[in-house]
């Protein structure tokens, strides 16, 4: 028997698989459009051969219409249905669900219309099987088949057989206890009264991204794409929704400071599953959240008995009970029978570093063993170490720092959440608070991630203003909070012990490395700073601070207490930051700190701290913790850079900013990582980068070289190879960054034109640009990072500007004069030498996935001394382009054509292999195209080339 399967294509992907699967399981033959082969027909033409020669008509349909060919109106789906009708071929049809969400890309609204007349009469016409998902398909289509099969060979109608399968449903008190626990967050708005109000978690959700596995790098340029399939789906981009992936993998291991949002991810896809949202290959599984701070004293309480019986499944038993859920492990067994559970492991940097590696280790056994059901795990960078990376590493993924337009839609969300009617005055205010972190480059630090963000939104609410560093930004928030909470005029020291009660709490956490705590022991820490009164009891005192801390717990905003009693911070920054007040407070010594990890976000709000009063103070500090460092310790020249980097400029002492970027410096230049090395760069560049303020450019000497490439991997317009001749010249050590194009954009570059060819003027005034596409996104917007998002007409402006403003010829690069100064006079090709080397330039085999600081691959540079002439951003050069100018061009100071339509670009990029990277490789594009792969570097000399 021949089945032919018929359906739209990306959208239904795994439904296809599901049924093909299916067919060969039933020894039945495939026609389907993945076994189609090359063939000289047009698609549907194909289509029509193999619905004539099927003996049964698969038909799987949801919410796309299809292609439709050209001079027909009806979709290549639709036509193999009525053709398969017309024959009288027996059809079996599955169409989605109507209440099944579905992903909007995968929605074609423009020909709705036409399909669901389509979908209605494949409904008049044929028994119709709805589905649900991908295991619910599964389900109903194999015993479909089978009964068809029978009726065949028989010739008689076969009785539809009940399914023995166990239906698996979510119960409606475990949706209930979802709504009571994570549909909300409370949020402590600082307004006048000082009312807690709660946010609602589906409206103010901050979709988090991280980098997309199924990103295929550019292999050539637009002459050459990607091709998709025959409707033309798009390209799998560079970022994807982490909620989004993990519909289509089955483990992630997910790392992100704190306050990315990681146990907020948790808690919306919990939500989201248990109330028929979130993606469609997700629906129908059963969420389990796990937080890893409540599971290990479970299984620390079991090592202490001397159970030989601890599994992760057992110690999921006991979690379970714990914390009360509203179903039984007979529930989760039954849908891990089915492949359908979904685990979300929260913080595995909350398991002290004794147990984690014994606990990572029966959760790597026990996902292996259930590996078709879906894991997501997370924890803080210090937390996924060692076996964690051992058994793990392989799912690891980074949280990507939120962009501009997630900001800007988590601003305006907010405002439109806590101003309820508002509308207009809450536009308003998102737009003036937008504004103002645009024009504030400080500002950047605090909306990164969804944590700080929030908190710069509370204070934003109240004061109309924005903190100047993060240590005044939690001082603000913590002091207006208890402040407006506890305020009590018959006992004006109400305030402050309190805020040293939760400060000795934190402190105590803090050293013992707990992020949660017994609520006795916490009401014994308040009664230690609450003494008794004169002449109370024992007895009386307990009762009365137990009062107090029943108060305090719930009102404070800082605290949460856990369904079995225990307490923790709401967040461990604000933890950390009362545990440095504390330090602060008692006059402890810092130093005794410095060595463990754990204490460094505390250590860097310490000395935030000191230097809202005390600017020599913590110079003086950050002094010493650099004297400190050394090779060997390069977290501590990390740390104390980091702090140096969270105070105002005008508080740093010269002397220290200098000793900070030699070390920083002194990274770059080493051998160790290339994630050291970014960071290094990336703190020096905050600091201001030496590397960037002197004369960049370097001398090219007179001479030949050889252009062009007949190598296997060259393309044909990278031929012929050939010996060119060019007089000296200077060209840019570096791309130009981020800090020089500012000086353009704030000198009026875009307002002069004076400096735009007359092109770039007319596009520059109709598309109104006045700034780079990415110039207030912190990704791509670092000091000493490269410019991008800037068009060919942008990158001459301001070579324009600069020869004027510094009185020396600037220009753009001739291609001859980029590839020499990238290859030497040598043919090599890589600017270090002929063998490819991740650790020699940022492509996308360095694992950045991004831009980063110019020159932290040292060991990349060409043999004139340019850095990042493979990586990082392809560059513009001043050449208009033509294939085929190699075979014709002169063989002395060849200038490019002296016209066409596109510009050249040269130089690999971060999301690019080590194809693209060859200094020999070329492309195009239009001189408008501005993105985020796309920069420039200057150069110098001879005379400015004809016809730019």
């Amino acid at each position: 028997m021949k089945v032919f399967i018929s359906s739209t294509s990306k959208d239904l992907k795994e439904y296809r698989q599901a049924a093909i699967d299916a067919v060969i399981k039933h020894e039945c033959a495939i026609l389907a459009m993945e076994h189609f082969g090359a063939r000289a027909q047009e698609p549907v033409e194909v289509c029509s051969e193999d619905v004539r020669k099927c003996d049964i008509f698969v038909g799987i349909y949801a919410h796309r219409y299809g292609h439709v060919p050209k001079g027909s109106k009806k979709s290549i789906t639709q036509q193999e249905y009525e053709l398969a009708r017309k024959l009288g071929k027996p059809c079996i049809c599955f169409i989605v669900d109507k209440n099944v969400l579905w992903l909007p890309e995968f929605i074609e609204m423009r020909k709705y219309a036409e399909l669901q007349a389509f979908l209605k009469k494949v409904k008049e016409k044929n028994a119709v099987t709805f589905f649900s998902d991908v295991s619910d398909f599964q389900t109903k289509f194999s015993p479909s088949l089978s009964r068809l099969l029978r009726e065949m060979e028989s010739g008689k109608k076969v009785d539809k057989e009940p399914l023995e399968l166990v239906k698996l449903e979510i119960p409606q008190e475990y949706k209930e206890w979802i709504d009571n626990f994570h549909s909300t967050l409370s949020i402590d708005r600082l307004s006048k009264k000082g009312e807690v109000i709660k946010v609602s978690l589906p409206e103010l959700y901050i979709h988090l991204e991280t980098a997309n596995p199924f990103h295929k790098p550019e292999k050539d340029s637009r002459e050459e794409p990607v091709k998709g399939d025959k409707e033309g789906e798009p390209k799998e981009p560079a970022a994807i929704d982490i909620e989004t992936l993990l519909s289509k993998v089955n483990c992630i291991l997910l790392k992100g400071a704190a306050g990315m949002g990681k146990t907020t991810l948790i808690k919306h896809l919990t939500y989201a599953l248990t109330h028929g949202q979130g993606p469609i290959s997700l629906s129908g599984c059963l969420p389990v959240p796990v937080f890893l701070k409540d599971l290990w004293p479970i299984y620390q309480k079991r090592l202490r008995s001397k159970h030989d019986d601890i599994t992760f499944e057992t110690l999921l038993e006991n979690y379970i009970k714990k914390r009360q859920y509203p179903f039984k492990m007979e529930l989760i067994k039954g849908y891990l029978s089915k492949n359908r559970v979904l685990f979300l492991l929260d913080g595995l940097d909350e398991v002290p570093d004794h147990l984690r590696p014994h606990l990572v280790e029966m959760i790597a056994e026990f996902q292996f063993a259930n590996k078709k059901n879906r894991f997501l795990i997370t924890g803080r960078p210090h937390g996924i170490t060692g076996k964690a990376l051992e058994r793990f590493g392989q799912y690891l993924h980074d949280i990507n720092p939120l962009d501009n337009d997630k900001i800007n839609g988590f601003i305006s969300a907010w405002f439109r959440s806590v101003m309820g009617q508002a509308v207009g005055l809450a536009e308003l205010t998102a737009a003036d608070m937008i504004s103002d972190i645009k024009h504030n480059e400080h500002i950047s630090i605090f909306t990164q991630n969804p944590l700080l963000l929030t908190a710069v939104c509370v204070l934003y609410q109240d004061g109309k203003r924005l903190p100047e560093q993060r240590a005044d930004l939690y001082d603000r928030i913590v002091g207006n909070l208890l402040y407006k909470r506890f305020q009590d005029a018959a006992d004006p020291d109400k305030v402050g012990r309190i805020e040293e009660c939760l400060m000795r709490l934190a402190f105590i956490m803090q050293s013992r490395n707990l992020k949660n705590i017994e609520a006795y022991e916490a009401m014994d820490i308040a009664q230690e700073v609450f003494p008794p009164d004169e002449g109370e009891s024992a007895s009386q005192h307990k009762k009365r601070i137990e009062g107090l801390f029943n108060e305090i717990e719930p009102n404070c905003g800082l605290l949460n207490r856990l369904s079995q009693g225990e307490m923790e911070f709401s967040h461990l920054t604000f933890q950390e930051f009362l545990t440095a007040k504390y330090i602060l407070d008692k006059g402890l010594n810092y130093k005794e700190f410095l060595e463990q990890e754990w204490w460094d976000e505390s250590i860097l709000l310490y000395i935030g701290l000191i230097s809202l009063n005390r600017k020599k103070d913590s110079n003086d500090i950050i002094k010493e913790i650099l004297e400190s460092g050394s090779q060997e310790k390069r977290r501590l020249y990390i740390l104390a850079s980091k702090a140096l980097r969270d105070i105002q400029a005008y508080k740093r002492d010269g002397t220290v900013v200098t000793m900070a970027r030699d070390g920083l410096r002194a990274i770059i230049e080493s051998d160790v990582s290339v994630e050291e090395r970014f960071e290094a760069g990336d703190i020096l560049g905050s600091l201001g980068d030496p590397r960037i303020k002197k004369d960049k450019m370097i001398k090219v000497e007179a001479g030949e070289f050889t252009r062009g490439s007949e190598s296997e991997e060259a393309y044909d317009r990278e031929k012929p190879e050939r010996t060119f001749y060019l007089d000296a010249y200077k060209i840019g050590r570096y791309p130009v960054t981020n800090e020089e194009y500012r000086r353009f954009v704030e000198d009026g570059g875009y307002e002069n034109e004076d400096f735009w060819t007359p092109e770039g003027w007319q596009w520059k005034e109709e598309k109104n640009i006045s700034e780079p596409l990415y110039w207030h996104d912190r990704k791509w917007n670092g000091p000493n990072f490269p410019v991008v998002g800037v068009s060919w007409y942008e990158a001459s402006a301001y070579a324009k500007w600069l020869s004027k403003k510094i009185g020396k010829e600037y220009r753009l690069p001739t291609e001859a004069e980029w590839e020499k100064a990238a290859r030497g006079t040598d043919g090599r090709t890589y600017p270090w030498g002929n063998k490819f080397d991740k650790n020699k330039c940022n492509s996308i085999e360095s694992g950045l996935l991004r831009t980063s600081p110019v020159g932290i691959f040292p060991q990349g540079k060409s043999p004139y001394g340019c850095f990042d002439m493979a990586g990082n951003v392809r560059e513009w050069c001043s050449d208009w382009y033509d294939e085929k100018y190699y075979e014709k061009s002169p063989a002395k100071n060849p200038e490019g054509p002296t016209t066409g339509e596109d510009r050249v670009l040269r130089g690999g990029f971060w999301i690019v292999d080590a194809g693209i990277v060859r200094a020999a490789y070329r492309l195009r594009f239009e001189p408008s195209y501005r993105w985020d792969d796309t920069g420039f570097r200057l150069s110098q000399g001879q005379k400015m080339p004809s016809g730019k």
